[in-house]
């Protein structure tokens, strides 16, 4: 076994990925893969390979458990799993039954928020035992983390004058600091665009986490990279060497290393790839495909060169293709004047939302948007365009670094897709995009948010319901916490609008709109110091689902699927029928109907 990495000798790192897990990894051990957006999913293969057919009881931790980093899991070799996210994210966020048997098997998985999880492997990489939180307060994360020694609260210090009502509102609670515990894995697994001998790695944004959880591991971090080059190479870019060379373990060529997620890399050094989207898919059958799955261990795992059996499994023109630009779809052949045709439920649910998102960003003088994945970008996505159109300048941020993303036809329906980095207008991390831009001081910032359940305070529930697995927080509960402003799309089903919801995942403080696609429900603020919050809803406009349906209709069709106490707005009407122009840009983001049929 490897020692601690203050006291590794020097010398030169480059090996096989597979000897250096057979040195730096053992069982029980704390293994994080970093998200940087690429992920060593050469890394997660070859731990499968090392480990297979035994039970190393590792805890994995990683931002999301999704497409490859299923594996593991599936393997039988995690006792514990830590993520912000378990489940599919393409084409929309979707839960995944493996993750409900895994708990049911007696596998512990321990939900965070996203920049919770990053502020805490910051944290840790600082060497500090806890880091103040603002976004669990309230939660159930914040509940179940406690019981493991994760979280608590304590009284805040005094600084400076404070008007004794502030110390206990009834709005805002106890004046109390969240605090989570620092997070730090054993060992770190990155994937990079290029390396030289001594370990330095060539980055470049967006990084996702960043390098705190590399800088937080106790013993180390093994590095994946594209290509092996001359130390004259990265002496070039200094700039682009964000890991330092003495944290590295090792450094292994692994090509196409982070497939099926992308690799962004504008120095040229390494040839870009972008999503698999096939094969994001395919991972997703195989969590409920046995027969499948032990093909892939023989054809894959099984072989003596692991990486080369992967690369065959893709297929070279595959591979080949993915490094290519993708080809425009072609335009849509609506035109203006003509009346749309028939618009499902998810259809009418963007476009309200995009109206909603649009007017209360005007209304709070909103001047950045964040939004999750799914229908909400989506709907986001058609907001600024509108906004833009009437001259009003809304930029769109992505949790993962993206700022200013494109949001016409040149953008992608997925927000994570590679596509997306390469034409966002500026590129960062987590720790910049929430910590900062969309939940720290002065944000000015309104968010676009989707939820399984929502309830009469605002809570939302996108973790657990009926004893099955969901998919958790991402970064919600933290942009539910801190944001200006929230608006929330559901669908308007049984169960979806509920008095209490089952599992807190996100905090209700700012959640003032919450938009269906029978119509949309607004509340006032909350106002400090004034008591309990009014919970009654006032619904504030209607869209017609069927013809010839009237208001009263309209708002006894809502009072039937919602429990909360809501009142009409004083002339409420059907708002507008969706328009050629609002179909034509819903067919331009979206030609295929691929996030418009799988959304929601």
């Amino acid at each position: 076994m490897s020692q601690p990495i203050r006291t590794l000798r020097r010398g030169r790192l480059v090996t096989r990925l597979a000897d250096a897990i057979r040195t730096h990894v053992a069982p029980g051990m704390h293994l994080h893969f970093a998200s940087t957006p690429s992920r060593s999913n050469a890394a997660i293969r070859e731990v499968a390979r090392a480990f297979l057919d035994t039970r190393p009881g590792f805890r994995l931790s990683s931002t999301g458990f999704h497409s490859m980093a299923h594996l593991l899991p599936m393997l039988g070799l995690a006792g514990r799993l830590t993520a912000c996210f378990f489940g599919d994210h393409y084409p929309a966020p979707r839960p995944n039954p493996l993750y409900t048997r895994l708990a049911a098997d007696g596998v512990v998985l321990e939900h965070w928020p996203l920049w919770s999880m990053v502020a805490s492997l910051r944290a840790g990489a600082q060497g500090d035992e806890w880091v103040v939180n603002r976004s669990l307060r309230g939660t159930t994360m914040a509940r179940e983390m406690a019981g493991r020694g994760e979280y608590c609260e304590i009284p805040a210090p005094r600084r400076g004058h404070r008007h004794p009502a502030a110390a206990n509102d009834q709005a805002t609670g106890p004046h109390t600091i969240g605090l989570c515990a620092a997070l730090r894995p054993e060992v770190t697994f990155v994937h990079a665009a290029a390396a030289d001998d001594e370990g330095h790695v060539i980055m470049s944004s967006p990084l996702s986490e960043g390098m705190w959880s590399a800088l937080a591991a106790r013993r180390g971090v093994i590095v994946t990279v594209e290509r092996i080059v001359p130390a004259a190479v990265t002496r070039a870019h200094p700039a682009a060497i964000a890991l330092p060379p003495h944290r590295v373990l090792a450094v292994c060529e692994e090509p196409f290393g982070a497939h099926p997620q992308p690799l962004y890399c504008p120095v040229e050094l390494a040839s870009p790839y972008r999503d698999d989207f096939e094969h994001y898919e395919r991972w997703r059958a195989l969590t409920g495909d046995p027969p499948a799955l032990a093909a892939f261990v023989d054809d894959v795992l099984r072989a003596p060169d692991a990486g080369a059996a992967y690369r065959d499994y893709v297929g070279p023109t595959r591979l080949a293709q993915l490094c290519e630009p993708e080809a425009q779809a072609p335009e849509p052949s609506i035109t203006a004047g003509e009346s749309p045709a028939d618009v499902n439920g998810v259809e009418r649910l963007i476009v309200l939302g995009a109206r909603q998102l649009a007017a209360r960003a005007r209304a709070i003088g909103a001047r950045v948007l964040i939004a999750g994945i799914g229908q909400a970008f989506f709907a986001a996505r058609l907001a600024q365009l509108q906004l833009a159109a009437a001259g009003y300048t809304l930029r769109v941020m992505v949790e993962t670094g993206l700022y200013d993303v494109e949001c016409g036809a040149g953008g992608h329906g997925y927000l994570l897709a590679y596509d997306n980095v390469v034409r966002a207008r500026r590129l960062s991390a987590i720790d910049d995009i929430l910590g900062v831009l969309a939940c720290g001081a002065d944000n000015a910032c309104i968010a676009a948010l989707g939820a399984a359940q929502i309830d009469r305070h605002g809570n939302l529930n996108s973790t657990q319901l009926g004893g099955k697995l969901l998919v958790g927080s991402g970064g919600a509960c933290d942009i539910a916490a801190s944001v200006e402003e929230v608006v929330v799309l559901t669908r308007l089903a049984p169960g979806r609008l509920v008095d209490d919801v089952e599992y807190i995942t996100s905090p209700g403080r700012a959640v003032r709109s919450v938009v269906t696609d029978h119509g949309v429900l607004t509340r006032a603020p909350a106002a400090a110091g004034r008591g309990p919050r009014d919970e009654t809803w006032t619904i504030t406009s209607l869209l017609a689902s069927e013809p010839g349906q009237t208001v009263e209709r309209g708002v006894a069709a809502l009072a039937r699927a919602c429990p909360w106490p809501l009142i009409p707005a004083h002339h409420l009407g059907f708002a507008a029928p969706i328009a050629a122009d609002e179909a034509r840009l819903l067919d331009t983001l979206d030609p295929a109907g691929t996030y418009r049929q799988r959304a929601g």
